[in-house]
């Protein structure tokens, strides 16, 4: 072995090591329970990263030779302050028992709630709230990009954890139908589903990164963003910097949502970072 590929062995080694060890020290996701139904909040802290896609340079900031015109330009973005992403998207299981019914076609608890709009969503968030007292939300499209890529652990992957979709995705070439959460890999933050299985709402409005194009940008303007691309989406689709928009009474079998949480709302004291949520009228009735 020369000293050229000796170096480069351990290069790559340490590379490794260096991932395994910043994920060991990763802290353990949160936990919450509503009405018997948990889920996990994973805290994301506060950093900067480069936001967009080009596929000019490959020598320039994040080179993707699928990246589209509203992907430009990439933009440096600082965000301020530690939050909290849903470890998955909202399951099914959790949509009903917060909302006490199901709207999804594909009926599965453990798969991802679809069929939902955006207004739905806000009415599903206040409706958590009063159960919780925490003041849950949907990601900005910073926040959801920044996750996605694994936040200050990001390995520079072109989707969410991997290079290659079929590790961390369902999309039209390799599912036939909506997919149970967690069936992929997580990226470095250990978040599952950011690309594929369902694209996921955003509270952005649809803007373009410039200030030139955004004098001309008419209706797309009452858009809300949409991320992750899904089941029934390309592979491009699925990719972290993709932007998709939707108008927000629309909703399909492909569409759903991630909660967020600011982190100052989150008591890091509460043991094993569990909260029992108060139940709804309706199970106190029964009991």
């Amino acid at each position: 072995m020369n000293k050229k590929t000796l170096f480069i062995f351990a290069a790559l080694l340490l590379m490794a090591l260096s991932a395994l060890f910043a994920q060991d020290t990763l802290p353990a996701p949160t936990t919450y329970t509503v009405n018997k139904v948990t889920f996990n909040m994973v805290r994301v802290e506060k950093g900067g990263f480069w936001m967009g896609a080009q596929h000019k340079d490959t020598a320039e900031f994040n080179y993707d030779r699928h990246s589209l015109l509203d992907e430009l330009p990439v933009h440096h973005v600082n965000i301020r302050e530690d939050y909290y992403i849903g470890q998955t998207e909202v399951t099914q299981k959790l949509w009903k028992a917060v909302m006490d019914y199901n709207p999804s076609r594909k009926k599965c608890s453990k798969r991802p709630v679809t069929n939902v709009n955006y207004y739905e969503v806000q009415e599903f968030l206040r409706r958590l709230d009063s159960l919780t007292g925490m003041h849950f939300r949907l990601p900005t499209e910073e926040e959801w990009e920044f996750a996605a890529r694994g936040g200050n652990h990001s390995k520079g992957t072109i989707y969410c954890g991997s290079d290659e979709v079929d590790r961390v995705a369902w999309h039209n070439g390799n599912a036939r139908k909506l997919k149970k959460v967690k069936k992929r890999l997580p990226n470095e933050l250990g978040i599952y589903d950011m690309s594929g299985n369902v694209w996921e709402w955003c509270e952005t409005k649809y803007r373009f990164y410039d200030a030139e194009r955004n004098a001309r940008l008419g209706k797309d303007g009452d858009m809300y963003i949409i991320r992750g691309g899904g089941w029934q989406l390309p592979p491009t689709s699925c990719r972290v910097s993709w932007r998709g928009k939707r108008l927000p009474e629309l909703k399909n079998s492909f569409g759903g949502f991630r909660l967020c949480l600011d982190a100052r709302y989150v008591k890091e004291e509460t043991p094993e970072g569990e909260i029992l949520m108060k139940q709804t009228e309706k199970e106190t009735e029964k009991e």
